[in-house]
């Protein structure tokens, strides 16, 4: 049997059973066929499930060392195929995990970069355009992911409360209060931009010019959102750090349980990377 075939098995085993997301099925997808190319490379044809071994494994490993890969990147790879061969165990199509026996490179803990406070807030006071204050204090106020944010509709505002529907990871959807200035920013982006928007459009458009000369109108997308933040002085980087800094602002004026479940994590004072975050910025 092919190892290709048996990885399909297990995709499918991913979709239906785990109800694991699209774009997690693609890593997966990925990281497979890295694996897959360099064993072909080894072999000179066709991998089989009997070339899934602890040495092949292995060498992958060492492969991956010498592309001069991070240690992240390289847990990932490994993460797949031991999740192959645990699958593959329990349903009786190999006898052994051959990952099991490999030693993985250890995680390494990084604190993250983030923007001080004041920097977002002087940011919010400059920023003239509405859509890109409503942006910047969605992650900063609400801590909100980029593929969030591009996903809200306009009836997703709650006035008086924030946002009464998020999109989270692994389509969870929850509802993220906002506080009174970040309403009110919301607010005006809402009536001087949105005013004519129904409940069911998109919060945040991107409009373009077509080859004819019209203006179309679609649902911002994730990179657009990069674009913009990046130019921002409050986001040197990403907008992630900007939710980094929502999460350890919280966690520094409130209970670690308050800010978790504000930054949708179940309590992000006991997680060390906020901890030692809040003890080093404030």
């Amino acid at each position: 049997m092919r190892l290709s075939a048996l990885f399909e098995e297990f995709c499918h085993y991913l979709r239906v059973e785990k109800e694991a997301a699209p774009r997690t099925i693609e890593t997966y997808r990925w990281c497979f066929r890295d694996y897959e190319s360099f064993v072909m490379k080894q072999l000179g044809g066709t991998v089989l499930v009997s070339h899934f071994t602890a040495e092949t494994c292995r060498a992958y490993q060492y492969d991956l060392a010498a592309r001069g890969l991070q240690t992240s990147s390289i847990r990932v790879r490994l993460a797949t195929l031991g999740s192959l061969g645990k699958w593959a165990v329990r349903r009786d199509k190999l006898a052994r995990n051959p990952v099991d026996v490999l030693t993985r490179p250890r995680r390494k803990a990084r604190l993250p970069r983030v923007p001080r406070w004041e920097t977002v807030e002087s940011v919010l006071q400059q920023c003239t355009d509405p859509r890109e204050k409503a942006l910047v204090a969605l992650m900063c106020f609400g801590g909100l992911r980029r593929s969030e944010i591009v996903a809200l509709d306009v009836g997703d505002v709650a006035p008086g409360l924030g946002l009464r529907r998020v999109q989270g990871k692994g389509g969870a959807e929850t509802a993220v209060p906002l506080p009174k200035i970040a309403q009110d920013i919301l607010a005006h982006y809402l009536a001087t931009e949105r005013g004519n928007a129904t409940a069911i459009d998109p919060l945040f458009v991107s409009r373009f010019k077509t080859k004819g000369g019209h203006v179309t109108e679609v649902r911002m997308k994730g990179h657009r959102v990069w674009k913009i933040t990046k130019a921002m002085a409050c986001v040197r980087a990403c907008p992630r750090f900007t939710r980094t800094r929502s999460a350890t602002r919280l966690v520094s004026s409130c209970s670690g349980s308050v800010a978790g479940i504000s930054a949708r994590y179940r309590n992000i004072s006991g997680t060390p990377t906020f901890r030692r975050r809040r003890c080093i910025r404030g």
